[in-house]
């Protein structure tokens, strides 16, 4: 209602302008509300996994260390067991590939 010269009455059609304009309006802010909080909920999203990922990093390494360290002692005993008995299995499966 811009630039609009004053009158005595007002219309129906001024009110339903009025009312139009101002429901533009609230859909504009209610929109950007809602992209706002569309992209935060993405943000903090991602903001939660790189904690929790960045929290278990250590935990994760340190199952790998014992895993591997589990891996070499199992290699050490099976040759240990397998000189032992005589079998030399292991070699025989090195010979084979």
């Amino acid at each position: 209602m811009e630039n609009q010269r004053v009158r005595s009455n007002i219309t129906n059609y001024d009110v339903l302008r009025a009312v139009k304009a101002e429901i533009k309006d609230s859909e504009a802010r209610i929109s950007r509300q809602i992209y706002t909080v569309a992209i935060l909920s993405v943000a903090i999203i991602i903001f939660v996994l790189m904690m929790i990922i960045t929290s278990q990093t250590p935990t994760t390494r340190d199952y790998a260390a014992d895993a591997m360290k589990r891996s070499f002692e199992t290699e050490r005993a099976v040759k240990m067991i397998d000189e032992a008995s005589g079998t030399h299995f292991l070699e025989q499966a090195k010979s084979n590939q």
